[in-house]
């Protein structure tokens, strides 16, 4: 069976999480193998709403952001609408139709911010499926659409709404999705970044780029695509999860452990930490205030999508 947590089976870490959570959650991996056993396991378990779902990790804050879920859908789902979160998806298989933005018809709920409709008039149409992500931005009406015989199923990342002034990078890309905030990078597009990116590499045997920035301050909401050719410096950051869709390639993930020679997030080695093999399809946690760094072999490469979620600030439940 897949480690899924640090040492601990995942069956076990849901179990400390539902029960009390004093300490935030380490690092946690969710294999694209384990993640097609997990679909299986949704299918045969659907209910009368033509959905089965699970959650894979939750820092149980009030707003109900920072939660991890996977959710199979084999019929339209229910419209909804998040006052206070935004949706990072990542469609592990199948496919559909996301429609989003336009007006929650017979709207009802609010506790939370959280609201549902019996249809959405307007918003705009986008086919969907598996190896694509996307954002749908807070206070946005939003519906899985799926064809008969078909399905779709998700892995959901609920990030707080981002609040305040807005500081927009220098190298932030110009987007023209609609509704305004909604982005969409489907899996062809990623392989051709990809291809792009390998062509692009620096003397640090690495290149990325800016996907998009919405601006905030700490530097969360920021999504970047980066290929690696070979070992990264190793990172650290204060105010910052990561979340990783890997898209390509495979190496190592060194987490944990001290930092050594820290200068700003960076240093030039960890002392300890533990290796955790990484390929196409996986999907990580990296919390905030935890020593990584990605590791790949001669001739290798690793490029990934990633995705910055900006950590819990004051106590959990």
């Amino acid at each position: 069976m897949t480690t899924s947590c640090r040492l601990v089976p995942f069956v076990l870490l849901v179990g400390l999480l539902s029960v009390a959570q004093a300490q935030p959650p380490e690092f946690v991996m969710w294999s694209a193998t384990e993640l097609a056993r997990r679909d299986a396991a949704l299918s045969a378990n659907v209910g009368p709403d033509h959905s089965a779902r699970e959650t894979l990790l939750d820092y149980r804050t009030p707003a109900r952001s920072h939660r991890f879920r996977f959710i199979r859908r084999d019929a339209d789902g229910v419209p909804e609408q998040h006052a206070q979160i935004e949706d990072v998806v990542f469609v592990q298989s199948g496919a559909g139709i996301l429609q989003v933005g336009g007006e929650l018809v017979d709207r009802t709920g609010g506790r939370n911010g959280e609201s549902t409709g019996t249809s959405i008039a307007g918003g705009a149409r986008y086919p969907v499926s598996t190896g694509d992500v996307f954002r749908i931005p807070a206070d946005t009406p939003h519906r899985y659409l799926v064809p008969d015989g078909g399905h779709v199923t998700y892995v959901l990342v609920r990030m707080p709404a981002l609040i305040g002034e807005r500081v927009i990078p220098d190298d932030a890309p110009n987007l023209d999705f609609r509704p305004e905030g909604f982005v969409l990078w489907n899996a062809e597009e990623l392989a051709r970044r990809d291809v792009a990116l390998g062509t692009r590499v620096g003397p640090d045997h690495s290149s990325r780029e800016t996907l998009a920035d919405f601006g905030s301050p700490t530097r969360s909401h920021r999504f970047r695509f980066i290929h690696r050719d070979a070992d990264g410096r190793p990172e650290i950051h204060d105010n910052i999860i990561d979340v990783v869709f890997v898209k390509s390639g495979g190496g190592a993930l060194l987490v944990g452990g001290e930092m050594v020679n820290r200068t700003g997030s960076l240093g030039t080695g960890i002392v300890g930490g533990t290796r955790h093999a990484v390929v196409a399809g996986d999907v990580l946690h990296i919390p905030s205030n935890t020593p990584h760094g990605y590791l790949v072999p001669e001739g290798g490469h690793v490029t990934y999508l990633l995705v910055r979620v900006p950590a819990v600030v004051g106590s959990i439940d």
